[in-house]
């Protein structure tokens, strides 16, 4: 496993988890980005500061990172979190955080994103445009889209993550259980987590190391 695959697996889930309460929040607002003002507006009631991630281009199937991206002259201080993944990919040994461009085929930009909004702890927003698409985080969204997944909501989480992508199964559920404050115990058996409202899951796996198993009890919501 590559480390940007193993860098994934950590953290597919949880942004998975992000994206879709973001895709709650928004609805079916239109969205329009101000790059002079570093915002973004969403309808005619939602509005937040942005951190560009970077940018698909359709024409020629590459992923360009906003902190290559020379030619736009962007504002330094949209470029804040873009420039800390790629030093943490520096760190870690990550070269798709690192290297300007990277072919769509090898990795697209929600892969990147997910990764990073992992890291990052925020959640992104893709916006289409003719020709490509913009990536980035959005600042200071509502606790009920940057915090953690209720219980309910774990078991359908791991089980989409699990089948959209290939993962390793293992990694993805004791990263995403840990993630959102399990307890989480992983042993060659299986792994058992319990969260502080008495819920509690346990997950076996086959001889591939795929999800074989997955059954517990989730606290109702009071």
């Amino acid at each position: 496993m590559s480390p940007f695959d193993d860098l994934f697996a950590q953290h597919v889930a949880t942004g998975m988890a992000r994206q879709l309460a973001l895709a709650d929040h928004l609805g079916d607002r239109g969205w329009q980005l101000d790059l002079n003002a570093g915002m973004v507006t969403f309808g005619d009631d939602l509005r937040y500061s942005v951190q560009l991630l970077g940018t698909e281009s359709h024409s020629d199937g590459t992923w360009l990172w906003a902190w290559a991206n020379n030619g736009s002259n962007l504002d330094p201080e949209l470029l804040q979190l873009a420039g800390w993944l790629r030093e943490h990919g520096r760190l870690e040994g990550v070269r798709e955080l690192t290297e300007p461009t990277l072919r769509l085929d090898r990795v697209d930009g929600h892969r990147l994103c997910l990764v990073a909004s992992g890291l990052t702890g925020r959640a992104y927003y893709r916006g289409t445009y003719q020709g490509g698409a913009i990536f980035f985080h959005l600042e200071n969204l509502p606790s009920r889209v940057q915090g953690a997944v209720p219980p309910a909501k774990t078991f359908t989480t791991l089980g989409q993550v699990l089948q959209a992508f290939a993962v390793d199964h293992r990694t993805v559920v004791v990263a995403f259980l840990r993630q959102q404050g399990w307890r989480v115990d992983d042993t060659p058996q299986g792994v058992t987590a319990r969260h502080s409202d008495g819920s509690h899951v346990r997950v076996t796996f086959d001889h591939l190391g795929r999800v074989s198993d997955m059954t517990g009890q989730v606290q109702p919501r009071g």
